[in-house]
């Protein structure tokens, strides 16, 4: 009788597990079915989509029909398109082989073409970019739009775990957690543009994750836009995510506005999956760098802890327990300069000028670690020697502005 309950036990504990990891796996109705190796994105009759992803011969579907992709006229999203027709072809360019969809739809004055490509070497991603074409006879105010906005949900939540952690790199004064999880009412812009004086951009990239499967998108233009990527938990059991771009655009009759490129990837695993399959096709889009040292995956210690306002002692004082905890570099931070612009040395911390720093390296070499200075190039303070000899350098704005 004991090991009979035993097993109902164990067998409720599954069953409770289950649903809190996976959602129904049925498949959806849909007008247009979009399907790769290991991502599917299905379209209904308003062209709003849904993802699922198949993985060790499990497809999972991870969320509700949304209005996946739209514009905003006077800020007003256009979210309704009948679909028309879906179309396919072979793909070949510079990221391989593949296949090229396209998933057309209308609204009263919008013709909507949802251009999507799988490629073999990429079988986790789609990638988009949409054309709305004015289709009435007079302007339309396009204000913005949105690509790729979808949502993952979990059956129920348990009291000890997040249901979701996400991965979201947008850069602020506060400097949030980049890797976090989510909680009920969550919501971050993460713009790509500057959130202070001097704080902004980020890799144009968002994850969600449960235990199970995880859903990102991102940006893959060649150089850096300004767009948000917001990410949203409004309640207990979904959670949301985009990519967003605010601008005005005045679209004539039958004159055509495209996206940017942008993508989904679904994956297994945290954010890190999603990181690698960026990097790899930025690289086949012609992005690439010169291979770094293995110097530069060491350990750092930086002198940031003691703020703009450490003094020497302070640091040497440090060197040897950097030594100790086994740091490979030491960094002096910002406060030994007079001025963001005017890169000379504090005399406060440095009164015998060049010798004094020189000392400084010298001794950082002793304890065997290697030497960086924080340095901020593109920033300058007002008043500076820099805006006095230079003032055609400064970056204004539209009024005329610093």
């Amino acid at each position: 009788m004991r090991k009979k309950m035993l097993i109902i036990t164990l067998l409720s504990f599954l069953i409770i597990i289950a649903g809190l990891i996976f959602n129904c796996t049925q498949t959806p109705q849909y007008s247009a079915l979009i399907s790769g190796e290991n991502i599917s994105i299905y379209f209904d009759q308003q062209l709003h989509s849904l993802i699922s992803s198949k993985f060790d011969n499990s497809t999972k579907i991870l969320g509700d029909y949304q209005p996946s992709e739209y514009v905003m006229i006077l800020d007003n999203p256009v979210t309704d398109f009948q679909f028309k027709s879906q179309s396919q072809k072979n793909l070949q360019d510079r990221w391989g082989k593949g296949h090229q969809f396209i998933v057309t739809g209308e609204s009263e004055k919008l013709r909507k073409e949802v251009n999507v490509s799988i490629y073999d070497d990429f079988p986790m991603m789609a990638v988009y970019q949409v054309r709305y074409t004015n289709i009435g006879e007079t302007k339309l105010v396009v204000t913005g739009w949105i690509n790729n906005q979808y949502q993952i949900k979990v059956s129920r939540t348990t009291h000890d775990k997040p249901p979701f952690w996400s991965f979201q790199s947008g850069s602020y004064e506060s400097r949030p957690d980049w890797v976090l999880p989510l909680k009920t009412g969550f919501k971050q812009e993460n713009y790509m543009g500057m959130n202070a004086t001097d704080y902004g951009g980020g890799t144009p990239v968002v994850d969600i994750w449960r235990p199970d499967v995880g859903i990102g998108v991102g940006s893959l233009e060649l150089v850096p836009r300004i767009l948000s990527l917001p990410v949203i938990m409004s309640d207990s059991l979904a959670a949301e995510l985009q990519v967003k771009y605010q601008g005005i655009h005045n679209l004539q009759p039958d004159e055509a506005l495209e996206t940017y490129k942008t993508f989904v990837v679904v994956h297994q695993g945290d954010f890190f999956q999603i990181l690698s399959e960026y990097r790899k096709f930025m690289e086949k889009g012609g992005l690439t760098y010169d291979p770094f040292p293995d110097s530069v995956y060491d350990p750092i210690w930086c002198a940031w802890g003691y703020r703009r306002n450490f003094t020497m002692e302070q640091i040497y004082g440090t060197l040897p327990i950097v030594k100790e905890l086994g740091f490979k570099w030491a960094v002096l931070d910002d406060g030994w300069q007079t001025a963001e612009g005017d890169w000379y040395l504090n005399k406060s911390k440095f009164p015998g000028g060049d010798k004094d720093m020189i000392t400084f390296v010298s001794k950082i070499k002793e304890y065997g670690l290697r030497p960086k200075l924080w340095w901020a190039p593109l920033a300058v303070d007002p008043g500076t020697d820099l805006i006095k000899k230079h003032p055609e350098y400064l970056l204004l704005n539209k009024d005329g502005s610093k």
